[in-house]
């Protein structure tokens, strides 16, 4: 088996996110741990569910396989969900907007990480071109983010009352997991027959991002825990923005597609900035405070 250094070196990084996150979420509360055990498993089970529905990209060989999805991306979509989720949490905001915010999160580490995770052939995406759409990523890529993020990350806090009861405590995490695969599902087949083929992958990713960015910015967010980041909850995005930004220079990628490195970088302030945000906003709100 010849695996390179690269995706050991990710696969490693991914699990240790995974093992904070875990003691983060166990310090809280069993059902926050079981939230991201079951949101690892929806990882690894959406991405087989969309290979085979689909048929538009496959993986590299990484060290750990669950058939042809490694564990390390269930473990990266369960860190970056939980990441985004912990950020909400910390936001007063409508909490029907929290799961738009949450895939937002999300995005602004997979516009960056895509285009030179595919150069390192972590996942190519058929026949796609590296000059094609979003610098080889396809537009569709982007819709299934914002779907696989925004509806598991509403369906857990809609179905969060069920943990005063004793049973269904235990089954509301799994019932959001199975509930989100629906939507995917769904909405996979509604962009691969009808927006992709009519030339509307674009327009309609473009909708979907741009309305759930608008809804965002259209609330009144204030920070309800101010003080600085959590150690973790920061260190998710950074980790994955660092690495790829490393990968992008150490091989070239970004003096090659100087486009990439004005991205990663972007994304990379975009993400410390809105991280560090509810300090700020403590710092203004002291300020801001009388005097006696």
């Amino acid at each position: 088996m010849n695996i390179r250094p690269v995706y050991l070196i990710f696969e490693f990084m991914t699990y240790v996110l995974f093992i904070a996150c875990l003691w983060h979420a166990a310090r809280q509360n069993k059902y926050r741990a079981l939230e991201l055990i079951v949101s690892l498993i929806y990882g690894v089970s959406l991405e087989l569910m969309t290979i085979r529905q689909l048929s538009a990209y496959q993986y590299g060989q990484f060290l750990v396989m669950l058939d042809d999805a490694p564990l390390a991306i269930g473990m990266g979509w369960a860190v970056i969900i939980y990441s985004a989720m912990a950020f909400s949490e910390r936001i007063q905001m409508p909490e029907a907007a929290r799961p738009l915010l949450d895939a937002l999160l999300a995005l602004n580490i997979d516009l960056s990480m895509d285009t030179i995770a595919i150069r390192l052939q972590m996942w190519t995406w058929g026949v796609l071109g590296l000059n094609q759409e979003w610098f080889g990523v396809p537009w569709g890529n982007f819709w299934a983010w914002f779907i696989v993020v925004s509806s598991y990350s509403a369906f857990v806090r809609a179905l969060r009352p069920w943990r005063a009861d004793r049973i269904r405590g235990w089954l509301y995490a799994p019932l959001a997991m199975l509930l989100s695969l629906i939507v995917l599902a769904v909405t996979n087949r509604l962009y691969s027959s009808v927006l992709a083929p009519s030339g509307l992958g674009f327009v309609g990713t473009a909708a979907l991002l741009g309305g759930g960015l608008a809804i965002v910015l259209s609330v009144r967010l204030r920070v309800l825990h101010p003080g600085p980041p959590e150690r973790i909850v920061i260190a998710v995005p950074l980790a994955f923005h660092l690495f790829f930004m490393a990968a992008g220079i150490a091989y070239g990628f970004y003096a090659q597609v100087p486009a990439l490195g004005v991205i990663g970088v972007l994304m990379l302030l975009i993400g410390i900035g809105v991280h560090l945000w509810p300090s700020l906003a403590a710092g203004s709100q002291r300020s801001a405070a009388p005097q006696e």
